[in-house]
């Protein structure tokens, strides 16, 4: 055997091995039944929050992961389906406009978002205090603008996980 057939062989061994150790532990009171995609989990919080950041603590502390970050249009069609199944009503995601009106960016790593579903007449900026986003649940699952911070409004919020 060639070292280069015998470092593959290996490589594949280690892979595998490194995706079977993979351990998420989720407490099923406080989230609804998770989904994985490709090398993600998402996950729905059972509490709400009034803030933000509030709820990506929440995530954190909960599985390990983040306020869900779209990065494709297959990922929003994923996520809009799941949180349409929940029938709840507001549920944060990753994404604020706070430095430029209209224009998201990711509160985590700061990277563009560029791929939206709007609801109707969405993002409006209502009050110029909506600096968020949050799906809309209800069999909706359409993207909106929210306020990051508002004790009058609480939202859920998806989670999103890195498996490996």
């Amino acid at each position: 055997m060639s070292a280069s057939a015998f470092a593959l062989i290996l490589l594949s061994a280690i892979n595998v091995i490194w995706a079977i150790d993979i351990k998420v532990s989720l407490d099923n009171t406080k989230v609804y039944t998770p989904i994985a995609s490709k090398n993600k989990l998402y996950y729905i919080s059972k509490s709400n929050f009034v803030s933000y950041t509030q709820a990506s603590t929440w995530c954190s502390q909960n599985g390990g992961g983040y306020p869900a970050e779209i990065d494709t249009a297959e990922e929003l069609g994923l996520i809009e389906q799941y949180a349409s199944t929940t029938n709840l009503d507001r549920i944060f995601i990753a994404g604020t406009d706070a430095k430029k009106d209209g224009v998201f960016f990711s509160q985590r790593t700061g990277a563009f978002i560029h791929i939206y579903n709007w609801a109707n007449g969405e993002p409006n900026n209502d009050g110029g205090v909506e600096d968020c986003l949050e799906l809309y649940g209800n069999g909706q699952g359409r993207v909106n603008d929210t306020p990051c911070n508002r004790a009058s409004i609480s939202h859920y919020v998806l989670c999103e996980l890195d498996l490996f």
